[in-house]
């Protein structure tokens, strides 16, 4: 399952950087710079490569502060899953985290994490539905596991393989759903 991840129309240099840092640790994530190009162009693309999700980091004021999450449907068009608010994060070189030397086969959350109720659940679909993440017991080897810690006010979203934290830290206050599936 292909995501599309890109940036707003005018990105800043941090928005780059934490594109470059995600694309690293999202199994099957493409890199799409966008340009002019609206949604319903990139959906239409995303559709052409077989692409089910497309990410889209948005600015405040110069800083990345929202990824937009879509499901792409048909040829054209998509519609958005959620949104996570951004308090801030941390590029994976700014808290001694490397990227991943491979690619990710997948992303897991542990069951343990998810049955929690630590976490607030419109933060977990959000992250499950919108990165196509298995929930397991025990993390196989080769994966990305999500990590999610509650802090004072927000919740800080990290990402593993094995047992060596990779790529960046985001730090999310909210989560906000707008699309659910029936059935």
């Amino acid at each position: 399952m292909k995501i599309f991840i890109t940036t707003s129309r005018r990105p800043s240099p941090r928005t780059r950087s934490l594109l470059k840092d995600l694309v690293s640790v999202i199994p099957y994530a493409v890199r799409v710079v966008r340009g002019h190009a609206t949604l319903d162009k990139l959906a239409l693309e995303a559709f052409d490569v077989g692409a089910t999700r497309i990410l889209v980091l948005r600015n405040w004021k110069g800083n990345p502060r929202f990824i937009d999450i879509y499901d792409v449907g048909a040829p054209g068009s998509c519609s958005r899953i959620c949104t996570l608010h951004l308090k801030g994060f941390k590029l994976a070189r700014e808290c001694s985290h490397t990227l991943p030397k491979e690619r990710p086969r997948m992303m897991v959350a542990s069951l343990d994490i998810v049955t929690s109720g630590e976490i607030p659940a419109p933060l977990l679909e959000c992250l499950v539905r919108g990165l196509n993440i298995n929930v397991v017991n025990e993390v196989p080897p080769g994966c990305i596991e999500l990590v999610i810690t509650p802090r004072a006010g927000f919740y800080e979203v990290s990402f593993r393989m094995s047992t060596v934290y990779v790529g960046p830290v985001l730090r999310v206050w909210r989560a906000r759903i707008y699309h659910t599936r029936l059935g």
